[in-house]
């Protein structure tokens, strides 16, 4: 069985770390070229090297989305490398920014409002017109956008993030709907809580750990978790699939109690 992006061309913005980083590194292990665009050089050029190492072929380009000529360089630099353009995996985030900074809206700065919907859906739509219209070109591609569950149900607190990636849930449906004709498909993945980085320094808080596990059915994801359904989206095997928004969140959304507060519930009764 041959690999399954064999000879493909991946962007995998926010690649130098966390889900970014897993997505493209697994990318790459089916047979991918991979461009890491990152705003770290640092930690992106440590994931080209352990791509590398692996055997496989990857480049690092430093991209900072809220900026439209740097996100048009990206798309220049990958064409003049590789000739094409055949996956975008938009996943460029600061999540400590968002953990640190974000609020309930009467209590949000208005400068932490338009810092976040410039990064998280202004840099989204960036990156889709610019890639995009490399892909209309070829008349194929399938673009990724990472948006999240608190863009899907309530988050207390978190107004500004989930309004920006709301944006994106729904961006993923028109720009779908708009492109489908040229060949390109557009899917948005919706991941819950993710042992990433920045998430493991609370997570390795107790307590804080056994809260966030009792608000899922299934273990909290790790990115190496996310990355196969990705890989998925990315393929040919989902030559079907667009306009689609895709929870990846260990049970998060699919229930209101477990069997444990059921129980209490009805000895109350």
């Amino acid at each position: 069985m041959g690999k399954r992006v064999e000879g493909k061309v991946a962007i995998v913005t926010g690649g130098g770390s966390g889900m970014g980083r897993a997505g493209a590194i697994l990318l790459a292990a089916e047979g991918a070229k991979i461009v890491v665009a990152d705003i770290n050089e640092v930690t992106g050029s440590q994931v080209v090297q352990a791509i590398q190492e692996a055997g496989g072929t990857a480049i690092f380009v430093r991209v900072d989305v809220r900026s439209v000529q740097s996100v048009q360089e990206l798309v220049q630099q990958t064409v003049s490398c590789y000739g094409k353009i055949d996956i975008l995996y938009h996943n460029a985030v600061d999540v400590r920014f968002v953990n640190e900074q974000d609020r309930r809206l009467t209590e949000l700065p208005e400068e932490t409002w338009d810092q976040m919907i410039d990064m998280a859906l202004t840099g989204t739509f960036r990156c889709c017109k610019y890639v995009g219209r490399q892909m209309i070109a070829q008349h194929s591609g399938s673009i990724i956008l990472t948006a999240t569950v608190d863009a899907l149900v309530g988050c207390a607190g978190l107004d500004a993030y989930t309004a920006a990636k709301g944006g994106v849930v729904a961006l993923t449906r028109s720009f779908a709907a708009g492109i489908a004709k040229d060949g390109v498909r557009v899917n948005a993945v919706c991941p819950g809580f993710v042992a990433t980085e920045p998430q493991l320094e609370w997570l390795n808080k107790s307590e804080a750990k056994k809260m966030v596990e009792s608000l899922h059915l299934l273990p909290i994801a790790t990115p190496e978790q996310i990355a196969p359904f990705i890989v998925y989206l990315a393929s040919d095997e989902s030559c079907v699939v667009t306009g689609g928004v895709f929870p990846i969140d260990g049970g998060y959304m699919a229930f209101k109690a477990d069997l444990e507060v059921v129980g209490v519930v009805r000895n109350k009764q």
